[in-house]
């Protein structure tokens, strides 16, 4: 399947937070999620995240992938004012969103035909 890195925003006592999540889409079917993380992969901790223009967002910009080791590094955009990279690869990401999976019904409709 496709994996797929998206935003999230909560609406807490202290404002919004933007975090970013990990879900699996078909591969033949791209719109029809398969499995998506319960958790966030990444969210603001550091003061880069936390303060800025518009604190407290972590969100996904482009994710590069080496094919030959299956390292990605993952840029985001940091409280509106700083750039982010965080590295993984591709397994460590697959096993923990299927460890954290929480497949909605909706998921597996959404995109049907």
């Amino acid at each position: 399947g496709w994996l797929m890195f998206y935003h999230g925003v909560v609406n807490t006592c202290n404002g919004y937070v933007y975090s970013i999540g990990a879900a699996i889409l078909d591969i033949d079917q791209p719109s029809r999620v398969l499995h998506r993380c319960r958790n966030y992969l990444l969210t603001p901790e550091m003061w880069y995240e936390e303060q800025g223009f518009v604190p407290n967002v972590c969100f996904p910009c482009a994710a590069l992938t080496d094919s030959e080791t299956g390292r990605i590094a993952l840029y985001y955009g940091c409280a509106d004012s700083y750039v982010g990279v965080a590295f993984t690869t591709v397994q460590e990401v697959y096993d923990y969103i299927l460890a954290n999976d929480c497949l909605q019904p909706e998921d597996e409709t959404i995109g049907r035909r």
